[in-house]
């Protein structure tokens, strides 16, 4: 690991400015930013990616310009700490070439790859914790209802103890497509999510918790319940609901808790 007085780091980071869109200080353990000057707090930070053993991680930036985030452990006046440098790709006029155009949608493309849950097509864990809930959170600050429902698929772990792993995607994948044809028809502006198991996470900018699990109710208790356990066999689903409104909550953990609890109390 490199090691550098204040001194010799603060000259590194001014270089380093010059090639990066950002260069920024972490302290991992913490997840604080630090001052390169002084090494002290100086914000929060997003955790850290685990490195390998070079001390060394990347990442795609999930929102914004595409480009991405390299993370370098060093050690600086006797602390270590992380160094994120953050690269943006050039777009717009300027990039005419047409590898770099393609390139470009590549990248695009890589990006929202990342965003979604490979077996349903909703989106992942992933996304909402870098990027949407931050964005629900500055909506519901300026007064917007803001709301979430969790939804389970009882007969999940039966699926897998039982049938296989391909048996309960399947039934997954019925599942997330009632999710989402009920909340596409909504005004509100919203997201399907799955989380973990048989869980899914649908989260609301512009409704009420009761109206929007009256809406995915509806919608399952109409919806076709059915999906294929082999050529010959087909198995049924059932969907269990628990919602919470931020207004009753005042934050985003405390929401997501009190859905957790009241789906289980079901």
């Amino acid at each position: 690991m490199q090691e550098y007085t204040l001194e010799q780091f603060g000259a590194q980071i001014a270089a380093l400015r010059n090639v990066f869109d950002k260069v920024q200080v972490i302290d991992p353990r913490a997840s604080v930013l630090l001052d390169p000057a002084t090494m002290e707090p100086a914000g929060t930070a997003d955790p850290v990616p685990e490195l390998d053993e070079r001390g060394r991680a990347a990442k795609p930036l999930m929102s914004g310009p595409f480009g991405f985030a390299l993370y370098q452990a060093v050690v600086a006046g006797g602390r270590p700490c992380v160094l994120q440098l953050t690269y943006t790709m050039p777009d717009g006029p300027s990039v005419n070439d047409r590898e770099a155009n393609a390139l470009q949608r590549m990248l695009k493309q890589y990006r929202e790859d990342l965003r979604r849950d490979y077996v349903t097509g909703v989106y992942n864990r992933s996304f909402l914790d870098t990027e949407y809930r931050y964005y629900v959170a500055e909506q519901a600050r300026s007064g917007k209802p803001v709301c979430m429902v969790m939804a389970r698929v009882n007969e999940f772990g039966d699926l897998i103890r039982n049938e296989g792993a391909t048996a309960a995607d399947c039934c997954l994948n019925a599942a997330a497509g009632i999710l989402q044809l009920a909340v596409s028809q909504d005004e509100s502006e919203n997201a399907v999510v799955r989380l973990e198991d048989g869980v899914f996470l649908i989260v609301a900018v512009g409704s009420t918790a009761d109206r929007m699990e009256g809406i995915l109710r509806k919608a399952i208790d109409g919806g076709r319940k059915c999906f294929s356990l082999s050529l010959s066999r087909r198995g049924e689903f059932t969907v269990t609901l628990g919602s919470a409104d931020w207004a009753e909550a005042g934050n985003w953990e405390l929401m997501m808790a009190l859905a957790e609890q009241r789906l289980g109390n079901h």
